[in-house]
């Protein structure tokens, strides 16, 4: 039997147990706080032979798994539970599996921006892995870092990328501007001089001893960690906004998701699944809103035949506008002419943003050719 204190904020809501090739959570009978909108407190444990979708939201992929087995694999067993217990301290969102520590070591906003060389992020990666409990097979790493602007210590994601994919951080940067310029919630993000790095500030973090409960899509439908996030359809989403996000924000929420569709079918954005779409909370459900957009790039620049991510009316592929528009009217509750209002906005934020581009262009010759690319890759009619 191996077991796992579960904290939420801090405060110890119940243990996690690996038993009889069974997973089994229970509350202790004191807790207050839910580990997840999909698991109500109540006595009887939560029993499942799959680790429980909430637990497996934040379980690393590609480079950071690999990192944290070769540091860790002689050591223990590096199964779901294994590393659980060595990142669980450090995982996005309120739910923690054990107390987290403060950090000893400070980077400084500013050192990771300007002083992208080749050697940074492996350096990053080496020193922050175990504190890195976010999924997703693009590299990354959690750390804290000083700003020097705000006079704070602040939590950001750092991604990297490789040579399969050439200037992604650049191509995640200017999607990213494009869904800012729309309207759309986002965090704070930024884009290393050199262009090797993209940094995003964590938006799950409350104050320096509490944080946010995020839960991703696959959690809410209950799926596992793997290929399932592919596995759905955007009306799924629709219909857990509906359910899990709170009546006063359901409306703008379902707007807000129509929108993101409409920027994902613009930029060509393959790759936006069911963990790229997540609520936040304070509380619980009660609260609950749609989390800021995240993750956004132009896929078909690497896959030329990419396609959706996830179906909408039974189907893959970059659909009609009056495809979009049946799902805004009879899914999302949104007039007509509202999602004209939306469509406009969105090509809109996409002619602007390649203006923008094309002036980077002009300021980094090295970037041309992809930039250029890359605005051609972009769609200005649904």
């Amino acid at each position: 039997m191996r077991e796992l204190n579960v904290f939420v904020n801090n405060t110890k809501s119940g243990h996690l147990t690996q038993e009889n090739q069974k997973y089994i959570f229970t509350y202790d009978n004191d807790a207050t706080n839910l580990v997840s909108v999909t698991m109500p407190l109540r006595r009887e444990s939560w029993n499942d032979v799959r680790l429980h979708p909430i637990f497996q939201m934040n379980l690393p992929e590609g480079a950071l798994k690999e990192a944290i087995q070769k540091s860790f694999g002689k050591l223990k067993v590096m199964d779901a539970m294994g590393f659980l217990e060595v990142i669980g301290p450090h995982v996005l969102g309120r739910v923690k599996f054990s107390k987290p520590e403060r950090s000893e070591n400070i980077e400084t906003l500013e050192g990771i921006l300007f002083e992208d060389t080749e050697e940074l992020f492996d350096a990053l990666l080496l020193k922050y892995s175990i504190r890195s409990g976010v999924s997703g097979v693009q590299p990354k790493v959690l750390l804290d870092a000083y700003n020097k602007n705000t006079m704070l210590l602040e939590h950001f994601i750092v991604k990297s990328w490789s040579s399969d994919f050439p200037e992604l951080a650049a191509n995640e940067y200017f999607c990213m501007n494009a869904i800012k310029r729309v309207g759309l919630n986002v965090p704070e993000y930024h884009l290393s001089q050199n262009r090797k790095l993209f940094v995003m500030k964590r938006f799950d973090i409350k104050n320096e001893t509490e944080y946010f409960g995020f839960e991703d899509m696959c959690v809410l439908l209950g799926k596992n960690n793997d290929d399932s996030k592919y596995h759905a359809s955007y009306e799924d989403i629709a219909k857990i906004i509906k359910t899990a996000i709170a009546p006063e924000h359901r409306t703008k929420a379902l707007e807000d998701f129509f929108t993101a569709l409409i920027m994902n079918h613009l930029l060509r954005n393959g790759d936006a699944h069911l963990k790229n779409f997540a609520i936040l909370y304070d509380k619980d459900y009660t609260d609950a809103n749609l989390a800021p957009i995240y993750d956004v790039v132009n896929t078909t620049l690497y896959n030329p035949k990419d396609i959706p991510a996830l179906s909408l009316s039974g189907g893959k592929i970059w659909w009609k506008k009056k495809t979009y528009t049946n799902f805004g009217k009879l899914t999302c509750n949104i007039k007509p002419s509202r999602m004209e209002e939306i469509i406009e906005a969105c090509i809109l934020a996409v002619q602007e943003t390649k203006k923008e581009v094309i002036v980077y262009c002009e300021q980094h010759l090295d970037f041309k050719e992809f930039g250029l690319k890359l605005i051609n890759a972009w769609r200005e009619e649904v």
